[in-house]
């Protein structure tokens, strides 16, 4: 028996398919499984009731979506390198929409009607989670993408994983399971239903009804994860959030342990910043007051010693006018009294005559009564020898 090589096998294929005439510039219908665009070359999936076949555009200009049917046409190709069989598409047509995404915009605008999709029925994601619970398959490369992320961001998390089939016949009921499992845990703040990308067929159990309503009734917080950004879900409108792929969901039920501690960090040199900023405030405006008081207390002082000094000069300029209005007229008064004083009257030769210390009137003298003489410089007794009443009256006195 002949024994080949893998790259003699391949050659063998790849000659047969290319020379082929039946293989070359073909028109094939189906259902598009999956569809992505890069750099403008198309990757695809065609699929009928039973099989999928691989396709390539290059310089592909229409994008299409999952579920289409369309009619390409091309070359069956073969490359070795990769020992895969792929059809070159050279041109492609849409001819409608495939049975399957069909059923799945039937089955999305009754729940929709029946208000499974109502934002206002969404539960909110905790913003502080401490336990999520995963429901994927344990073997898969999402687990270990979710529990990477979980704990890089959060150490303290606490994950507990539901084992599950993502897809196959069994897929619907497991989940469904691992979904009441994890309601009915207290443990457990949030539950993620994951797995990763691939065709509408892979992401048919995420599709079905039952799983959709199962959903709908959970308790606590439920984040749908399933395929990737471009691919949507029954359970991705039911979920209380849908993340773009299992590694978001992650991100978005973890908060950021570091973060966290920095964001403590940050907010504490704030406060004191602040606290100083304050104190410094509260300084300064006790500093301006306290100036602002002392210079109003100068200027009132200031203002009042004005005023004292000019109530003291007017005092004084109204005492000393008092004064010299009192001395002058003291002046006139004792000017008057010096020309009345009888001082004055005795020395210039008058005298004062009294009997007994009284004044006399000739009425109450008599001859021989005895009289007192006050002149300026002396006191004479005298003896009255005789009294004469005459228009000037002459008294004669005997010393």
């Amino acid at each position: 028996m002949k024994v080949f090589t893998v790259s003699q096998i391949n050659r063998i294929i790849k000659d047969l398919i290319d020379n082929e005439i039946i293989l070359e510039d073909i028109n094939v219908t189906g259902e598009l499984s999956s569809f992505s665009i890069t750099r403008n070359i198309a990757y695809f999936t065609l699929k009928d009731n039973d099989n999928l076949l691989s396709c390539v555009q290059f310089n592909c200009k229409t994008e299409f979506k999952i579920g289409d049917m369309v009619q390409c046409r091309g070359n069956i190709k073969y490359y070795p390198k990769g020992g895969k069989l792929t059809f070159n598409v050279l041109t492609i047509e849409s001819i409608g929409q495939g049975e399957l995404y069909q059923q799945f915009l039937k089955l999305k605008q009754k729940l929709e009607q029946e208000g499974l999709f109502a934002e206002s029925n969404k539960i909110p994601i905790p913003k502080f989670v401490n336990s999520i619970g995963v429901v994927t398959s344990k073997t898969g490369a999402v687990l270990q993408d979710i529990k990477n992320i979980a704990s890089r961001r959060n150490p303290n998390l606490d994950i507990y994983v539901y084992d599950a089939q993502v897809q196959g016949n069994f897929a619907v009921q497991q989940i469904i399971e691992g979904i009441t499992y994890f309601d009915n845990l207290t443990d457990v703040d949030v539950i993620i239903v994951a797995r990763g990308g691939g065709s509408i067929e892979d992401l048919a159990p995420f599709n079905d009804e039952n799983l959709a309503r199962i959903a709908y009734i959970c308790n606590k917080p439920l984040i749908s994860a399933v395929g990737h950004e471009t691919d949507f879900t029954i359970l991705d409108f039911v979920a209380d959030l849908r993340a773009p792929t299992p590694s978001a969901a992650a991100e978005l039920v973890t908060y950021d342990y570091l973060d966290i501690i920095q964001t403590i960090r940050d907010l504490k040199n704030k406060m004191d910043t602040s606290i100083s900023s304050y104190i410094d405030s509260i300084q300064n405006s006790i500093d301006y007051l306290s100036l602002h008081i002392e210079n109003n207390i100068n200027s009132v002082v200031s203002d009042e010693l004005l005023y004292v000094n000019d109530l003291i000069s007017s005092i004084e300029t109204n005492v000393n006018k008092k004064i010299e209005n009192t001395t002058y007229s003291v002046n006139i008064l004792l000017n008057t009294l010096d020309k009345l004083n009888p001082i004055r009257l005795l020395r210039q030769g008058y005298a004062v005559i009294d009997k007994d210390n009284e004044p006399i009137d000739s009425s109450n003298l008599a001859v021989h009564d005895m009289i007192d003489i006050h002149t300026y410089d002396s006191k004479i007794r005298a003896e009255i020898l005789a009294i004469e009443k005459e228009k000037k009256e002459n008294v004669r006195a005997k010393h």
